[in-house]
C-alpha cells in the first residue's frame, strides 16, 4: 500500500508535459567552466579547443575588439580578451528574432562599459552572455579563474543585469573601469 501510493507521487511529479514556467522566471541558466591558461596568440585564425561556447577563458587574440555593439559577427579569439579585461559578451543566434535584438540592444544603450554585443550565428535561437571572472593576475602562471555563460531562451533584463553585476568587473586583468567604455 504504501509502496503504490510512493510510486503514484513520483509519477504525479513526473506528470507529462511539464508544467510552464511561472511567470517571473529568468530564461536563462548559467554555467560555469573551470578557467584555462592564459595565452595570447597573434594567428586570429587559430583555433584553440575552449571548454565552453561561446568560449569564456583560455587562448585569445592579443588585441581585444571595441567594446561596442556590432551587426556582424566577431571572432571568438577577440571576444574571450575583452572578457579577459572585465567585460561581458553578450552574443545571439542568426534565428533570434529582430525584435528581440532591439530589445538587446536597448537594454545595453543604458549601460554600455564593459559590454561587446555581437551576433553569433551558432547560437541558433538562443542568447549567450560569457565572462571569465578571476583574482587579479599576481603571479606566473596567473590563476585562470573560471569561465562563466549564461544561456537564454528569450531576451531578461533582470537576469542580464544580475549577470553584470554578478561577473562584470571581475577578471584576473583588471583594467579601470573608463579604458572599458564605448569608443565613438
Amino acid at each position: 500500500m504504501i509502496a503504490a501510493a510512493a510510486l503514484a507521487a513520483v509519477v504525479a511529479a513526473l506528470a507529462w508535459p511539464p508544467a510552464p514556467a511561472a511567470k517571473g522566471v529568468a530564461a536563462c541558466t548559467t554555467r560555469s567552466y573551470p578557467g584555462q591558461p592564459v595565452a595570447h596568440t597573434k594567428n586570429v585564425n587559430l583555433k584553440p579547443k575552449y571548454n565552453s561556447f561561446p568560449p569564456t577563458t583560455g587562448t585569445h587574440y592579443y588585441l581585444p575588439a571595441r567594446f561596442d555593439i556590432y551587426d556582424f559577427a566577431l571572432p571568438q579569439l577577440a571576444v574571450v580578451h575583452n572578457l579577459e579585461h572585465g567585460g561581458v559578451a553578450i552574443q545571439y543566434g542568426s534565428k533570434v528574432a529582430k525584435a528581440t535584438v532591439a530589445k538587446i540592444r536597448a537594454w545595453y544603450l543604458k549601460d554600455t562599459n564593459g559590454l561587446v554585443v555581437a551576433p553569433l550565428p551558432e547560437l541558433g535561437a538562443k542568447i549567450a552572455l560569457t565572462a571569465w571572472n578571476a583574482p587579479p593576475y599576481a603571479k606566473t602562471p596567473p590563476d585562470p579563474g573560471r569561465g562563466w555563460v549564461a544561456t537564454c531562451t528569450a531576451f531578461d533584463a533582470a537576469a542580464f543585469t544580475s549577470f553584470l553585476k554578478a561577473h562584470r568587473y571581475k577578471s584576473g586583468e583588471r583594467f579601470p573601469k573608463s579604458q572599458l567604455a564605448r569608443q565613438r
